[in-house]
């Protein structure tokens, strides 16, 4: 692997040393430090010398420091497996550093060696708050989320680095470098059948499985056929990660020679462990669709696992599934309704396909003029891309549909308020919150096109009946504020709410409102 390369460089930002190069860093640490220069030359051809931690670290996370002695004394503990002692030296490095996000990564990577993943978590936490553009942090989070049981998290963190560095070397690297030159797993025999290799192989393997769906989820298939190789590597009987390997080769590099290798040793490894319907797919898979004995069980296999990789919010994979599902079944409505679903869950994730979910909803409803459901969407795809004249004449359809569907008249009350005809949209969510009472969002957007209108205190009920179905809805309380303090001039109602929602907007981590928030209340008690 290589040390570093030139596309790192571009994705982390500039050199913290303006005036000397890395080079340079074990010369100035012995001129500030000559004690501690003195252990870095004792561990010299060491595995892991500290000054090239440190270039790396400095590298990577530029900050420009007040003492690096300490955080020198933590490096040295963790190389030495004295976990304990460096979390106190990272936390003397955070007293005289507190905005230190690289000590706080480094206390969060410490934490993890102790298995303290709950501290490990809030330490990557607290270097997001300082610095979220740094995906190496994201991917240290995603693993510490995974190893507390919370796969979702954790592939919502890998989600959001995949986009900062779509490469897999920097993910590759990054655990790499952590894993072996930071001890997180040192080895305890010096051979690869130790309790630590083993686990740290198992970590490796999953963290470039899930790193590897996430680039699918981007599109990035090429680096996601790279991370899944990466994963065989260390468990060469990972059978879904063979199994992806093969997807990602018949699907997307369109090499179905490697793409049949990969499927039947998926299909040999799913047997051995009894997974016999992942069996069946794989072979399903790289055999001809004239193979298969029953088409429409095959379809309704492959809508059974879109809608699992749907719900696990693999949504490219659940879109893939469907896509087989229809090519064993050309009329399949709920393959393309639910296809539809997928699409709109990547484009809300930063994918744009927008137009694709389009299409699906428009023939879901072709195959079925009658299908509610699938004109709801419709419409929602359209208000999502702004073309409200089209959401409007696809609810005037589903209107004839259903005219009890709450949804239709919630749609086109937000696509009338987005058109500026707001006499027209609270009549349409007037309707909505009469067919739906209990839904936080149709209650919320009444009571802001009665803002729109002035009529201020039914819009403070609309907002009230909003808290009263979900008493934690934060928006909902600052509304209530604003509208009770802004237009109605009661200070009293505005400022129990502003206090609730100052409570919520802490517990969501929403600074920018938060902040909103206390200035107005500075003021109000002031």
């Amino acid at each position: 692997m290589k040390k570093k390369n030139k596309g790192n460089k571009k994705l982390i930002g500039e050199h913290t040393f303006e005036d000397e190069g890395l080079s340079t860093i074990g010369e100035a640490l012995r001129v500030l430090n000559p004690d501690m220069a003195m252990r870095f030359k004792a561990l010299q051809g060491v595995e892991s010398p500290v000054e090239r931690v440190m270039e790396v670290i400095f590298d990577l996370f530029p900050y420009a420091w007040k003492d690096t002695e300490l955080l020198g004394e933590g490096l040295l503990n963790i190389f030495a497996c004295e976990f304990e002692e460096a979390v106190e030296a990272l936390k003397g490095t955070l007293q005289m550093n507190p905005d230190a996000y690289p000590a706080y990564h480094l206390l969060g990577h410490v934490y993890g060696c102790l298995k303290d993943y709950k501290e490990e978590i809030e330490c990557y936490r607290k270097a997001l708050k300082l610095r979220s553009d740094y995906p190496h942090i994201h991917y240290s989070l995603g693993v510490a989320y995974w190893l507390s049981g919370r796969e979702k998290k954790a592939m919502a963190a890998f989600h959001t680095a995949v986009p900062m560095a779509p490469e897999f070397s920097v993910p590759e690297f990054w655990l790499t470098f952590t894993f072996a030159r930071l001890k997180r797993y040192p080895s305890q025999n010096n051979g690869t059948g130790d309790k630590n290799s083993i686990e740290k192989s198992r970590i490796f393997a999953q963290a470039f499985y899930m790193i590897g769906l996430e680039f699918i989820e981007h599109g990035h298939n090429s680096e996601a056929r790279l991370a899944f190789k990466g994963a065989v590597e260390h468990c060469p009987d990972f059978a879904e990660a063979y199994y992806q390997l093969g997807v990602v080769h018949v699907r997307k590099l369109r090499n179905t020679k490697r793409a049949k290798k990969y499927l039947e040793t998926a299909e040999h490894l799913f047997q051995q462990q009894n997974e016999l319907q992942r069996a069946m797919l794989s072979r399903q898979l790289y055999l001809s669709k004239e193979d298969a004995s029953d088409d429409g069980e095959a379809a309704e296999n492959w809508l059974k696992e879109g809608l699992r990789l749907q719900q696990s919010g693999m949504n490219q994979g659940a879109v893939d599934a469907y896509k087989v599902a229809i090519a064993f079944k050309r009329d399949f409505l709920d393959a393309y309704y639910n296809m539809g679903i997928a699409y709109g869950s990547l484009e809300e994730s930063g994918v744009k396909v927008l137009d694709h979910a389009l299409g699906a909803f428009k023939q879901s409803v072709r195959l079925n003029p009658k299908f509610i459901h699938g004109y709801v969407a419709l419409a929602a795809a359209y208000v999502r891309k702004g073309e409200y004249e089209e959401a409007l004449e696809v609810l005037s359809r589903a209107v004839l549909v259903d005219q009890n569907e709450s949804n239709v008249h919630y749609y086109m009350g937000v696509a009338y308020r987005a058109i500026r005809d707001v006499e027209k949209a609270v009549n349409s969510l007037q309707q909505a919150v009469l067919l739906k009472p209990d839904s936080v969002q149709m209650q919320f957007s009444y009571g802001l096109t009665l803002t729109d209108c002035g009529r201020y205190e039914e819009a403070c009920d609309a907002f009230q009946e909003a808290v009263r179905v979900k008493p934690d809805f934060a928006e909902g309380h600052y509304m209530l504020g604003h509208v009770y303090l802004d237009k109605l001039s009661e200070s009293e109602q505005a400022i129990h709410h502003l206090k609730k929602a100052e409570k919520l907007f802490i517990k969501l981590e929403d600074f920018e409102r938060l902040a909103r928030v206390r200035r107005v209340l500075a003021k109000l008690q002031g």
